[in-house]
Order: C-alpha cells, then sequence, then structure tokens
C-alpha cells in the first residue's frame, strides 16, 4: 500500500510551494483519510478510529519528524552550494532511509488498532484498488516498445531536474537521455515484486489482525520491504542506484550558477518551510522538539 496510507499525506506536503505546503501539511491527515478511505471503505466506528489514530500520527510526525527534515535540507543545501561528489548523494540516500524507517515504523503503531477492525470487505475493497493501481503502474511505464519506455523515463526524469534546477541545457537533457536509454527492464521487475509484497499485505492484515503482535508484523514488513527481493532484482537495483548516483554528480558539474543558485535557495526554503510547520501548534516557549529553550538534534 506504498508502505504506509498514514504516512504517504505528511510526506508529500513537502512538494509544493510556500503557503501551500503548510495548507497540504496542515492538513495531511484529513487526505489521508480519503485515501485510506479510497483504499478500504472504512465505515462507522472504523473510520472514527483511523481519524483519531492519524491526529496522533500528525502530532508526532510535526513534532519528531519535521524538525529533522529542516535539518537534513540545511545540510543539503549547503552541500549543494559546495558542489556534490558522491559521498554527499549517499549521505542523502541514507538520510531518506532512516527517516522513512523513522515514520513507518509510527505509522505501523497508529495503523495496527485500525488494522485490528479489519474485515472482509475492507480487504476486498484493499484488492480491487491494488489491482487498479497496477494497472496504471504497467501503463504508465510499461507500455510501447523499449524505445518509447526509454523515452518515457528520459521526459520523466527531465521534468524532475526542470523543477529544482529551474531548466536544464541541452547537454544536461542528453545526460539524462542517455541514462535512462540503457536502464534495464526494471520496472517489469518492480511491478512483479510489487503484486508480491501487496499479496503478503492483505495477507497479513487477514491472518493477523487479532493477533496481539500485529504492530510489530506491521513495522517488519514496512522496514524491511526490500528483504526478500529476488537476485536479479537486487543486482538491478543497486546497479540503478549507482548509476543513478553518477547522474547525480555528473549534473552537479554541469550546473550553470543560476542553476546552482537555483536549487540551493529550493532547499534552504523547504527547510525552512519544514521549521515554520514544526513551530505551529507548539505551546509557547517550547521548541518544535518538545522541550522549552532546547533544540532537537538529528539522530
Amino acid at each position: 500500500m506504498r508502505r504506509a496510507l498514514v504516512a504517504i499525506a505528511a510526506a508529500a506536503a513537502l512538494a509544493g510551494c510556500g503557503s501551500v505546503v503548510r495548507v497540504a501539511y496542515n492538513n495531511g491527515d484529513v487526505a489521508a483519510r480519503f485515501m485510506a478511505h479510497e483504499y478500504l471503505d472504512l465505515h462507522g466506528e472504523q473510520s472514527d478510529h483511523l481519524k483519531g489514530q492519524l491526529a496522533r500520527f500528525h502530532a508526532w510526525h510535526r513534532r519528531e519528524e519535521l524538525p529533522r527534515y529542516a535539518a537534513l535540507l540545511g545540510d543539503a543545501s549547503g552541500r549543494l552550494a559546495a558542489g556534490l561528489e558522491r559521498a554527499d548523494v549517499a549521505w542523502a540516500i541514507a538520510a531518506v532511509r532512516e527517516r522513512y524507517r523513522a515514520t513507518v515504523e509510527q505509522a505501523a503503531d497508529e495503523f495496527a488498532p485500525v488494522a485490528a477492525t479489519m474485515r472482509p470487505d475492507n480487504l476486498a475493497a484493499l484488492e480491487r484498488k491494488l489491482a487498479e493501481n497496477n494497472e496504471k503502474f504497467a501503463r504508465e511505464f510499461l507500455s510501447g516498445d523499449a524505445d518509447k519506455q526509454a523515452r518515457a523515463r528520459a521526459k520523466r526524469l527531465t521534468n524532475w531536474f526542470d523543477e529544482w534546477l529551474g531548466t536544464v541545457t541541452p547537454e544536461q537533457e542528453a545526460r539524462i537521455a542517455a541514462f535512462a536509454q540503457v536502464q534495464p527492464d526494471l520496472n517489469r521487475i518492480r511491478l512483479e515484486d510489487r503484486k508480491r509484497r501487496q499479496q503478503e499485505f492483505v495477507a497479513l492484515l487477514r491472518e493477523h489482525r487479532k493477533a496481539p503482535d500485529l504492530a510489530a508484523r506491521l513495522r517488519d514488513y514496512l522496514v524491511n520491504w526490500e528483504r526478500d527481493r529476488g537476485a536479479e532484482h537486487r543486482r538491478q537495483a543497486r546497479e540503478w542506484e549507482e548509476r543513478l548516483v553518477t547522474l547525480i554528480v555528473d549534473l552537479d558539474r554541469t550546473l550553470t550558477r543560476k542553476q546552482r543558485d537555483h536549487v540551493v535557495r529550493r532547499f534552504a526554503f523547504f527547510a525552512e518551510e519544514a521549521r515554520i510547520l514544526a513551530r505551529q501548534g507548539q505551546p509557547a516557549g517550547t521548541t518544535a522538539g518538545g522541550a522549552p529553550g532546547t533544540a532537537l538534534a538529528v539522530q
């Protein structure tokens, strides 16, 4: 279910700009409720229970995670200003994985009481929605021949770099296209792995929703999502990540002054937005970390 239903809205809220970011984040629990209803078709007490658990998760995320996001984004802005090395990109990947782990562990604890109420109709709704998502994934990433798929990959990557750099140069666009052209058939393997993981998730809810260790099982499922990949998938994913790191470092070395200023300001902007959001709702005289007069250190 894309890692954790209750984590998605909070994480995605930092993708907007200005006050839009704050409005999206401050209403993240509402967005997550709509998503949960779309996936699970919740009713009555289930819906009320989910509302309470999401409010708890949202408060935790604001208190504990946003200060860490602010520190990480600020650090990233400084590294970008100085120019990236492979170690900087590896640092960013490790930091994202660490924050993912913390978020889904908390999400599992909050979702477990709701998962315990799942009925056959909820699980049937979940299976239907997951099947729809898989069909959409196949249409977007696996339609057409290899050249068409490579062009689509290059376009998606170029649009992403455009967003962060302003506008990519023709040389940079050619580097991105070359990266996309030689990508292995990883999306097909990813789709099969998605289906396997989805079946495991539905089975977990069906067979263990009343188990006293449900939260622990959910944490294990969400944290160790790469554990049971096949050998070929692990190899291709590792090689793809190494090539992506190389692409990012190579592109960084071609940045114009305008592009570097743009991406540095963008990361600094999001760091400040995270700090503002972390302060909202805090008692007077209390920092985002929760203790009067103290600051939360990144762990």
